[in-house]
């Protein structure tokens, strides 16, 4: 599991919440909280879905399709990197 600033993952869950995106229950732990796309959230996203679908579809004709699939796996490169539980030597918390 990759670590994400709790600032930001607290102020986006809240502006999704607010937007009655997200549905939240209760973990078996008292400490977990479990978060799911609502309807609203599903039906949000599939808005804008093809906006980042076009978006990814530009970038790839810019840059060209060569380009594109090296940008592909150094991303995948750096995500496999910094999920590994060994990370902490890089100053990554996972």
């Amino acid at each position: 599991m990759l670590a994400m600033d709790s600032t930001t993952l607290t102020r986006t869950l809240a502006i999704m919440s607010r937007r009655g995106w997200i549905a939240r229950r209760p973990g078996d732990d008292r400490r977990v909280i479990l978060i799911r796309l609502s309807e609203a959230g599903k039906a949000q996203f599939g808005r804008a879905l093809p906006y980042w679908e076009g978006v990814q579809a530009r970038v790839k004709t810019t840059l060209g399709s060569h380009c594109w699939d090296e940008l592909m796996s150094l991303s995948n490169d750096v995500t496999r990197m910094v999920a590994q539980p060994n990370n902490q030597s890089l100053g990554i918390r996972a």
